[in-house]
């Protein structure tokens, strides 16, 4: 015999319940946040600390588990030997696109202008292949080859192309705002990448391994 639902349904939390979880949430968040800072210090390795942050997000918001700098620091070690051969092109990428585009700005002209545009279609293509590969990676198992994380971050951008298209548009809004108030670099820059790389992957981020 079929249960109603609403004999099933659990009870609404009462409001000191749902503001101490908010809390919770919001102090896990912050401390993953403070380990992503302090892994990425030497730029290098913004990408396995994009990958650890993210991982560690899904334990703490899907599985469950409790935040841990301890926990972040063994899936940042996974992610560093996961990555290594390819950790330096990020901010690569990055150093030379900023000085490109400082560049053909002050050069002004119809040249300048088409480099610009051709510019900004390669960051962001760059971008989306960033986002695809960190939401991915987060996906598998710690002892995943890099092979395997780029061929699943393939198969996401071939699954979701809108989804990363829009992530890319958000991060650039985002990278503008911080560009206007640097404080928020201390309390968003991996949490904000990490929060559309999410929902880029979605429902990918919320599915078992």
């Amino acid at each position: 015999m079929p249960h109603d639902p609403a004999e099933t349904a659990a009870p609404p939390q009462p409001a000191p319940a749902r503001a101490l979880g908010v809390a919770t949430a919001a102090g896990d968040a912050l401390l993953l946040q403070i380990c992503f800072v302090l892994t990425s210090l030497p730029l290098v390795t913004v990408l396995p600390a994009a990958i650890a942050l993210q991982r560690s997000l899904r334990e703490v918001f899907v599985g469950g588990a409790p935040a841990s700098a301890a926990r972040f620091g063994l899936h940042f070690l996974a992610a560093l030997r996961q990555t290594w051969k390819i950790a330096v092109v990020p901010p690569a990428f990055g150093l030379v696109a900023i000085v490109s585009a400082a560049f053909w700005a002050s050069a002004g002209g119809p040249v300048g202008t088409i480099a610009l545009g051709l510019l900004a279609i390669l960051s962001g293509a760059a971008a989306s292949a960033y986002v695809a590969l960190v939401a991915a990676a987060a996906t598998l198992p710690r002892a995943a080859h890099l092979r395997r994380c780029v061929l699943t971050a393939w198969a996401l951008a071939r699954r979701r192309p809108l989804q990363l298209a829009g992530a890319v548009v958000l991060s650039g809004t985002w990278a503008l705002l911080m560009a206007r108030v640097p404080t928020l670099l201390l309390v968003s820059s991996g949490l904000v990448p990490a929060a559309l790389a999410w929902w880029a992957a979605a429902p990918w981020m919320r599915a078992p391994r």
